[in-house]
């Protein structure tokens, strides 16, 4: 037995495993996807359709960060509509919250003729308007209140995303290496920032609604009476689909939303109608959308798509997973960017298509292809969403493949004794 004495402080030895680094991936990846959850009012299910119906949805986040932003973008401009059309009416204290609480199915409309259904904000205004109810009383902080997230949650997600970033910027100063894995989860944790920015506002882990109910005693009939014959035509949802209805069947993501929905369960939603929630893959229609909100859109998700390349020229563990990863980054950049412009270039000059075309005026991109053929949007879609959901996935998978062979800098731990002077 060697008894020599070792005097003075001993440091730990300053390097890592990989298990470390995977450890580190995971938690962060984790606790980004499911603290930027803001999901709908859940019907009233037990505890274990919850979890599964949020373990889903944390999967998504994690392969699509960048169309998560994009949901929470078009909610986000719902709710702004919705809280302008009510300061039009003289109502200010209709919030951002109350916008958000009403689109995630918190109110929910209870006439003496029907059956109850969630209605949304827009479908709230034209209510109010017409006096068929009352103004919700409901306060801010009285919906804040049905908040059941957890506080504790959020602030080790903000230590976590700290102390990640800060190993990863520390890592690039002292020129060490970075894994594949870690770089993608700085991209899913960037995307997490601009979702966070547009639900800040909406109600976290609500399970609880507001009942309203109808004037006096007026009914349901009363309320599409006087819509005449644009409520006649069959709902999808619920009565008042025709107050601002929801986007036309051929959206540009329907047909790989409805792929997920079955394989992922992310509507979890029974075929009843009316329905008795809002599914949380429901999007709500944000009105005329802007060129700088589409930028906004189309900025994160380049983002997202560009940080990819920064491993570009890392050291993989053999040519065939360099040459196939580089395919996955330019599939992303060319299914992602190129076809998402191409699809708001025609959105711009959707009036000359029309004419050139020889087809009715359309409102969207969606009716006008659907003009042209009905199979002819998910003849499109379909193979683009295809292919860039197989490259996410190899990205994914080659993230920890390629933990198996390592440049020997990658673990090696930051020295941040050497970033601040000594004296």
């Amino acid at each position: 037995m060697n008894s020599t004495l070792v005097h003075g402080w001993v440091a730990s030895p300053n390097e890592r495993g990989t298990i470390d680094i995977v450890w580190s991936c995971i938690v962060t990846m984790f606790l980004c996807s499911w603290s930027v959850l803001f999901l709908n009012v859940p019907d009233k299910h037990d505890f274990r359709s919850y979890l599964a119906t949020k373990l889903s949805w944390v999967a998504f986040t994690i392969f699509f960060p960048e169309i998560l932003a994009s949901f929470a973008q078009v909610q986000f401009l719902s709710a702004r509509n919705s809280v302008s059309a009510f300061t039009k009416l003289g109502y200010r204290d209709w919030s951002m919250t109350h916008a958000f609480f009403a689109d995630m199915g918190g109110f929910m409309l209870d006439p003496p003729d029907y059956p109850p259904f969630p209605v949304n904000a827009h479908q709230i205004h034209y209510l109010v308007e017409h006096g068929f109810i009352d103004f919700p009383s409901i306060q801010r902080d009285t919906i804040q209140d049905r908040n059941k997230a957890d506080a504790f949650v959020r602030i080790l997600t903000s230590i976590q995303i700290l102390w990640f970033a800060l190993q990863c910027i520390g890592r690039a100063i002292q020129h060490l290496n970075v894994s594949m894995l870690e770089l993608d989860v700085v991209a899913i944790v960037l995307c997490t920032f601009p979702t966070f920015y547009f639900w800040f506002h909406k109600p976290l882990d609500v399970d609880t609604t507001v009942t309203l109910y109808l004037e006096g005693s007026l009914e349901l009939k009363d309320v599409l009476v006087l819509a005449e014959g644009v409520a006649k035509r069959p709902f999808e949802l619920t009565p008042l689909d025709f107050i601002n209805p929801p986007p036309d069947p051929y959206q540009i993501l329907d047909p790989i939303m409805w792929g997920l929905e079955h394989l992922l369960r992310l509507g979890t939603n029974s075929a009843h109608v009316p329905i008795t929630r809002f599914k949380n893959t429901s999007r709500m229609n944000p009105g005329k959308v802007t060129v700088s909100e589409w930028a906004i859109s189309t900025i994160i998700s380049l983002t997202f798509i560009c940080i990819h390349f920064v491993a570009w020229d890392f050291n993989f563990p053999s040519p065939l997973e360099r040459n196939i990863s580089r395919s996955a980054f330019v599939l992303l950049l060319g299914t992602g960017f190129t076809f998402g412009n191409l699809w708001f270039l025609t959105m711009w000059q959707l009036p000359n298509l029309c004419r050139q075309l020889g087809i009715p005026q359309v409102d969207t991109v969606t009716q006008l292809m659907y003009q042209i053929h009905p199979i002819l949007q998910y003849a499109l879609t379909i193979p683009h969403f295809g292919a860039y959901g197989l490259a996410r996935l190899f990205i994914i998978i080659e993230g920890f493949a390629s933990l198996r062979a390592l440049p020997a800098s990658s673990f090696r731990g930051v020295e941040w004794s050497d970033m601040f002077p000594h004296i």
